[in-house]
């Protein structure tokens, strides 16, 4: 074997993909040692021989092979062999990530692309959008870009491996830099072919998303309904596209059909790519599946959904339910790789409450009925007791797949008991008012004690989903149906004591709740005289201070308020009135995209408007520093030697450079109230890990620096949600 390898090195023409495929077919045949052996030394001969780049991706190969914790170091030392002394070698090194807590494959994955940023290269970032590289720095380790957004923009190295992509010729923003009038001629005569353009440079998208990329720009907006028509029915009848009815759904474009012949079986062997595999797979599983693979297929498909086992911890928490998803339904291989002790060790309540709010929709009830068919019982049993704690779009995602599992009676029993020991919380009831019949039908409660309960739950202060879930009930009282529905019920003497607590409750403020009320007085105008009654509590009750944050994540809620209010808003309705006058509306997408997107502007209008009148800004000044909590910096101390600085700010602010983290953030609420000399266990990416508390500080001048630097407009600022 080490012959061959000579053979090939020795050659005027090195052939480096075959060696990388027979390396891969080494490691792949459980010959993994060797195969790192021998690797190691086609890396050492390809930089002898001044191929660098060839020698950086045998090294990504061996980092697939290795576990990260037992090759951080040597792959350091590999690349500081192959890429030598130079001074923009070491700047690539330190700020690539080897030297922190990231996975080896993505370190590299980062120092292929700071080498390649060189001046000229196209290049996208999600807060800059477009750019050109002009230079790069290593001596002071920045690269500077000149962005569509901000010419001249200097990011840091180590911002610049995590945040920028590269662009190939063939991506929209390349074409349209490099060929403007060719792409405006291709607007015009082929707009399918701009789509496909769009979809094989950013994957699949839907049809709001799709117009959001394309327009107002290269499509002008007043062109864009033109574009879409004509795009869409060139779509529609290409065999390779796949337009949904839905518009929520995504556009898809196919390869050829496929093959599934013993060429794509030895392709899918040498895949390395976790995401490249998951999606063959399943797509062979899709169109095979009433077609028996045969055994030397099977040990394919076994094999690398191993290989996708073995390194699902480093792709993030959603790889491996579909790997054990995928096992389970190809059939044969649950015991090959685990699925069952898979099952057994998700269904802890803790850490399926947890999987469950990072897969999307779609995947959650896959997942649940993937769970449901290896153990339904203890599935079941999960479900039922994390009811008061899903979000509420897991909650609905969740009940709905019961009832229709045909479990309808065990979801009754768990809502009531949660009702009746008063445990049914905002989500839950938001849950519940958009099904009002299940009140009756599941004998849960009167429907005066249902309207109290939501009452009070939206008195209490709420952020994040809660508040979601929270201003879904608030939403209800603008509904006329539901309002009346709900009334009805209460009779007489019920509508005029349930006004009178709208009327003096703090859910709403001023002006939004004497709409509400004008809504409901509408309906029932015998209440009117109740609105001239003083009520026993102040008209303006004093407000209690709420939660803090600095002045400049404060602004820039509001600014991002201001401009939904005056920008996205009018805008919107604008699109409504041009849709509308298209015609028929029941067939008329762009209408419905248009109340949809309507919708949603109102609903963000509604929380940044709650949140705004919650959170209290603040200087951070004078506040004690004797222990860790809002406003101090703290030190803290690994026992592996590691050290990191964080800065306590309030519930917006954030920003990794500088530390800064929330004080609603699992570490910021780990280190609150300690003092130096505590042991503590904080959260960690890779699980909880003990950490000391070294010391506890005021906030640097760097910090307060930061918090100062107040913006005047949004345009160039990331803004959380």
């Amino acid at each position: 074997m080490e012959e061959w390898f000579l053979e090939q090195l020795e050659q005027a023409e090195i052939d480096v993909r075959g060696i990388a495929d027979k390396l891969s077919e080494l490691a792949h045949n459980k010959r993994v040692e060797e195969a790192v052996s021998l690797a190691a030394f086609v890396e050492e001969a390809l930089a002898d021989k001044g191929r660098t780049d060839e020698a950086l991706k045998i090294l990504r190969l061996r980092a697939d092979w290795v576990p990260a914790s037992e090759f951080r170091t040597a792959c350091a030392n590999a690349v500081q062999k192959i890429l030598g002394k130079a001074p923009e070698s070491r700047a690539f090194v330190k700020n690539c990530g080897l030297e922190r807590r990231i996975p080896v494959t993505e370190c590299l994955d980062r120092l292929t692309l700071l080498r390649a940023l060189k001046p000229g290269t196209l290049c996208v970032d999600k807060t800059w959008g477009f750019g050109i590289v002009q230079s790069t720095d290593p001596f002071y380790e920045r690269v500077t870009v000149d962005f569509d957004k901000k010419s001249g923009h200097e990011l840091s190295m180590s911002y610049a491996a995590e945040t920028l992509e590269l662009l190939d010729e063939n991506h929209l923003l390349a074409v349209k830099h490099a060929d403007p009038q060719g792409l405006a001629t291709l607007i015009k005569e082929d707009p399918a072919k701009v789509v496909r353009m769009a979809l094989r440079s950013y994957g699949p998208l839907n049809a709001v998303i799709l117009q959001e990329k394309l327009s107002p720009s290269p499509v002008p907006a007043e062109d864009w309904k033109k574009f879409w028509d004509a795009a869409r029915k060139a779509l529609k009848s290409d065999p390779h596209a796949v337009v949904p009815t839905k518009r929520t759904e995504p556009i898809l474009l196919k390869e050829a059909a496929e093959a599934y012949d013993d060429a794509w079986f030895r392709q899918l062997q040498h895949d390395r790519d976790i995401e490249s595999i998951l999606a063959k797979i399943a797509d062979w599983r899709a169109l095979q599946a009433h077609t028996r693979a045969d055994a030397s297929q099977m040990a394919v498909i076994e094999n690398r959904l191993a290989f996708v086992v073995k390194g699902a911890d480093l792709m993030g928490r959603t790889v491996m339910p579909r790997a054990m998803m995928l096992a389970h339904a190809v059939g044969g291989l649950d015991e090959q790789l685990g699925v069952t002790a898979y099952v057994r060790d998700v269904l802890d309540a803790e850490k399926l409450l947890d999987l469950l709010g990072a897969l999307s929709a779609r995947d959650m009830k896959s997942f649940i009925k993937f769970l449901m068919e290896v153990d339904r019982e203890r599935t079941m049993e999960t479900l039922l007791r994390l009811l008061p704690r899903l979000d509420v779009s897991s909650l609905g995602e969740v009940l709905q797949l019961l009832m229709h599992e045909g479990e309808e009676e065990a979801c009754r029993q768990a809502i009531k008991s949660l009702i009746n020991a008063r445990r049914a919380q905002v989500e839950l009831l938001s849950w519940l008012s958009r099904n009002m019949d299940k009140l009756s039908a599941w004998d849960l409660c009167a429907p005066a004690e249902f309207a109290e309960v939501v009452l009070l739950e939206m008195e209490k202060d709420y952020t994040g989903l809660r508040l979601k879930a929270q201003n879904q009930l608030r939403d209800r009282f603008t509904q006329k149906t539901w309002v009346k529905a709900l009334f009805d019920q209460l009779g007489p003497k019920g509508r005029e004591r349930y006004f009178q607590r709208l009327k003096d409750t703090s859910a709403w403020p001023t002006m939004e709740k004497r709409s509400v009320l004008g809504h409901i007085i509408k309906l029932y105008p015998d209440l009117e005289r109740l609105m001239a009654a003083r009520s026993g509590d102040s008209d303006q009750p004093v407000k209690e201070r709420g939660p803090m944050t600095s002045m400049r994540s404060f602004r820039e809620r509001q600014l991002l308020y201001e401009r939904i209010k005056m920008v996205d808003i009018p805008n919107n309705s604008k699109e409504i009135a041009t849709a509308r006058a298209h015609g028929d509306l029941r067939e008329n997408f762009e209408y419905q995209a248009a109340k949809d997107a309507q919708g949603l502007l109102m609903r963000r209008q509604g929380e940044l408007q709650q949140m705004l009148a919650k959170v209290v800004p603040t200087d951070f000044e004078d506040l004690p520093a004797d222990k860790a909590g809002i406003g101090t910096g703290v030190r803290i101390v690994y026992d592996d030697g590691r050290t990191e600085q964080y800065h306590i700010l309030g519930v917006w602010d954030r920003d990794e450079q500088l530390g800064i983290i929330s004080c609603e953030s699992k570490l910021a609420q780990a280190l609150e109230g300690h003092v130096p000399g505590d042991r503590v266990p904080v959260p960690t990416e890779h699980g909880e890990a003990t950490c000391r508390i070294e010391e506890v500080t005021p906030l640097p001048e760097s910090v307060r620096a930061w918090m100062q630097d107040v913006p005047e407009t949004l345009d160039g600022r990331t803004v959380g949600a």
